[in-house]
């Protein structure tokens, strides 16, 4: 069991609320104050608008343009949740990024996968318009997912405004908070301030994946293997998200050294890295680039725990409830921590941080340099042992 001290941003639901840095505490680690190391975090309240407006019209079709990157879908699928539990009686088909057509998410209808490459999305959007849809919600904030909504002749059309896209929608619904500095869920969610009152706490992001889809879905290196440790070292975003690889690999050595097999998993392009991270530890296996994405769904679900950083996988841990610790650098966790009950974040809060850069300005990644593995071998022993 993890100790108190160990978890920050976690109200009595056991879910994070919002998080900002906080006064100085004590190192849950070592028992030291942390100023100028780790900065823990403190609850805020994380509500959506009071817009409510009983007078806008009830769905009866409704198509979701989801975003692009796997990150910010699985924490859209909070929003998928509260939608089709306000409107049961809808159909709710999604567009996706083609490729995430094979993840399980929530729907009540069909998932239309979307390549941009192959088609512009105004054209994309007059044939969505054929389907019948009462209403088009738009998720990402590109203008060219407004001009796709624009385009379907959808009636009504949801989606925040800004980048030009306000005589696009119908109603385009105003950003509460500047932006990023809310968590990413809360401007998902507050598009249905129309229709109701969602607080994300009711509706955590979760990918509807059953233990059988799970099973028949694991790749073979895993199939019987238990408590096995996945390390996830990537970032697609860019170096500016990616803690070091000599950091991951002093992980790896300590857990093998704790009795725990490592995988490592993400994309080909980290099949390298993967590699160095887990060579020659005892049954170490480095899956990046050997998976499928639904297979590496399964990879982390069934994980004992998940070390990232601010990647997909992190979010794939947060929407499966998987034991993680997350290491931000560049980024923010108060826009995008994982909305997990069983997550530890760690973020050292440097003066130049968050630049939400993908490679430093700076030259030095000093938010992530100075994040040590010790810190991380310490939270990783706690939550695997409790002690």
């Amino acid at each position: 069991m993890v100790d108190d001290g160990a978890l920050r941003g976690i109200d009595a639901t056991g879910f994070p609320r919002g998080i900002l840095p906080a006064k100085p505490e004590r190192n849950p680690v070592e028992g030291n104050p942390v100023e100028g190391q780790i900065h823990p975090f403190r609850i805020t309240t994380m509500t959506t608008s009071t817009r409510y407006a009983p007078g806008h019209p009830e769905p009866q079709a409704i198509v979701v343009r989801t975003p692009n990157w796997l990150g910010d879908l699985l924490v859209s699928t909070s929003f998928l949740r509260a939608l089709l539990s306000r409107f049961p009686g809808a159909r709710v088909d999604l567009i996706v990024r083609q490729g995430f057509q094979t993840l399980p998410l929530p729907h009540r209808g069909e998932v239309i996968p979307y390549d941009k490459h192959s088609v512009a999305p105004g054209t994309f959007g007059k044939a969505i318009g054929a389907r019948g849809y009462s209403h088009f919600f738009v998720l990402p904030p590109s203008f060219s997912s407004a001009w796709m909504a624009y385009r379907s002749g959808v009636p009504v059309r949801v989606g925040h405004g800004g980048q030009g896209r306000r005589l696009l929608l119908r109603p385009a619904v105003p950003l509460r908070q500047a932006p990023r500095s809310v968590h990413l869920v809360r401007e998902y969610l507050d598009l249905l301030s129309p229709w109701m009152e969602a607080e994300w706490e009711k509706f955590p992001p979760r990918l509807e994946a059953s233990d059988d889809w799970i099973e028949s879905h694991l790749p073979p290196a895993l199939v019987g293997l238990s408590g096995y440790v996945a390390v996830a070292p990537g970032a697609e975003y860019g170096p500016a998200k990616q803690w070091p690889a000599a950091h991951y690999r002093e992980i790896a050595l300590s857990l093998a050294e704790m009795g725990h097999t490592v995988v490592t998993v993400g994309l080909p392009s980290e099949r390298e890295l993967g590699a160095a991270i887990v060579k020659g530890l005892d049954g170490g296996i480095n899956l990046c680039g050997e998976t499928s994405l639904p297979a590496l769904v399964a990879a982390v679900a069934r994980a004992a725990l998940l070390i990232s950083n601010d990647s997909g996988a992190m979010h794939l841990a947060a929407s499966l409830g998987v034991p993680q610790i997350a290491i931000f650098g560049s980024t923010n966790p108060t826009w995008t921590a994982p909305l997990n009950a069983k997550a530890q974040v760690r973020y050292r809060g440097e003066p130049c941080s968050p630049c939400y850069a993908r490679v430093c300005p700076l030259g030095h990644t000093r938010c992530l340099q100075n994040l040590a593995p010790t810190e991380v071998i310490a939270v990783a022993g706690r939550m695997l042992h409790g002690d």
